[in-house]
């Protein structure tokens, strides 16, 4: 009897575990910012988010890496300066009080340290800049424009692959990602209007995949479907499917990935 009993809690728990890793790997991380062309799904050490105070933060890293930026961080007193599109913006980890080229000023949220990263509000970076800011507040996306962020150290990499002829450049709006690091596996989920009925061939998402140690992947355009796969769900609708390749994280890691969502010829 005590080994029924204990064999059926076995597969009790068996079932429970993988019911829960299912779940972990179905969760899907919701995408929030745009720049210029380029969704921006994954920033290490974490994605962009929004915090308690419905302001979006990245990494202190990403704002150099992707926008650009001359960033700074003094480890003694957990300050970070960063110096954008002509302007400077110092902050301390936990404190409101900031200042901008050399002005106080007080946000309504604080930086924070998130997996030994700092992470601050991407919009005191930009505030007052020529670069355009566009919030969707029902989507819960920022959207961030300059010529300038093309050139940064992550997006500039995609120029040289970039050989599709573009019918639309935002045909497909990226809504949120799942990762599944163990298999490698990256499934990203969008909408697209339901009148437009694309053609397998014409769906261009083309993630980028950027590594620690300055290698990058992107899918070639002279082969595509390659190395990916599309399903659509549901009227509108769509999930892109790639395989990643695996690393190891004591040497090399995923810092970035990003992806454009666009109609090709």
């Amino acid at each position: 009897m005590k080994i029924r009993l204990l064999v059926c809690l076995i597969i009790l728990f068996s079932v429970a575990t993988v019911h829960s890793n299912s779940t972990s790997a179905q969760a899907q991380t919701p995408i929030h910012l745009k720049v210029n062309n380029h969704y921006v799904l994954y920033t290490y050490p974490a994605s962009p988010f929004m915090d308690t105070k419905g302001r979006l933060l990245i990494p202190l890293q990403a704002a150099e890496d992707i926008l650009g930026a001359k960033v700074t961080y003094n480890t003694a007193n957990k300050t970070a300066s960063v110096d954008l599109l002509g302007r400077n913006v110092t902050a301390t980890i936990g404190s409101p009080e900031i200042s901008v080229n050399g002005e106080p000023v007080t946000m309504d949220t604080v930086p924070i340290m998130k997996s030994n990263a700092m992470f601050l509000p991407v919009s005191i970076l930009l505030k007052d800049t020529d670069a355009q800011m566009e919030w969707d507040s029902k989507r819960g996306l920022l959207k961030l424009r300059h010529d300038s962020f093309t050139e940064s150290p992550v997006l500039m990499r995609f120029k040289g692959q970039d050989l599709a002829q573009v019918i639309d450049a935002n045909a497909f709006d990226l809504t949120s990602f799942n990762w599944d690091q163990t298999q490698g596996v990256l499934n990203i989920h969008a909408t697209y209007k339901s009148d437009l009925s694309p053609v397998f061939k014409q769906i261009d998402f083309n993630p980028m995949i950027v590594y620690s140690k300055g290698t990058y992947s992107v899918d070639p355009y002279s082969k595509p479907g390659s190395f990916h796969k599309v399903k659509i769900t549901s009227a509108g609708h769509l999930v892109y499917t790639k395989n990643i390749g695996t690393t190891n994280a004591d040497s090399d890691y995923i810092k970035y990935i990003t992806s454009v969502g666009r109609l090709i010829q």
